[in-house]
């Protein structure tokens, strides 16, 4: 357990008593993400409800799940904080079961034959969540003095060497 949340689930056995896990889970357990990380100190906080949808055999989980990872702008170059806030909604059958019903185009379809580790569906999405090229907003990134956009006066790197040329002068 940790942050009172089990390692693994079974999620067809908490649909079936309308589980609410709510908590926060360490982004150390979650290699993958801590990789993208700077450090890997933090948490990511859970909130996800398990129910049983109006197919029988279908069970849902929903929720929120949030980050506030720190990592690196790839425009400057400097530390940056990604505040990732994602909501998921995954359907769960039992192995051989449900394969007939029909599901909501946004859900993940999931059989679940055996418990599956909590930290490793929650970083999965946040890994689908996070941005390819992390960046700051323009106007917040220390980068923005070099952009064309945010320096008007752009000086021409050549202009003192201009004076230099033979015959100019």
């Amino acid at each position: 357990m940790s942050g009172g949340l089990p390692a693994t689930i079974d999620p067809i056995q908490l649909a079936e008593r309308a589980a609410h896990l709510t908590g926060t889970l360490p982004l150390a357990g979650m290699a993958r993400l801590k990789e993208a990380c700077i450090g890997g100190e933090g948490g990511v906080e859970i909130d996800l409800r398990f129910d049983r949808s109006t197919d029988a055999q279908v069970y849902e989980a929903h929720g929120v799940i949030q980050a506030a990872l720190r990592v690196t702008c790839q425009r400057c170059l400097e530390p940056m904080m990604l505040t990732l806030t994602v909501r998921p909604q995954w359907l769960y059958v039992r192995a051989g079961e449900g394969r007939e019903t029909p599901i909501d185009e946004a859900a993940e379809l999931m059989e679940a034959d055996r418990p599956v580790a909590l930290s490793e569906l929650v970083e999965d999405e946040l890994l689908l969540a996070m941005p390819m090229i992390p960046m700051h907003r323009l106007e917040e990134c220390p980068a923005r003095r070099y952009s064309a956009t945010g320096n008007k006066e752009r000086r021409n790197p050549f202009a003192d060497l201009k004076g230099r040329k033979p015959g100019t002068g």
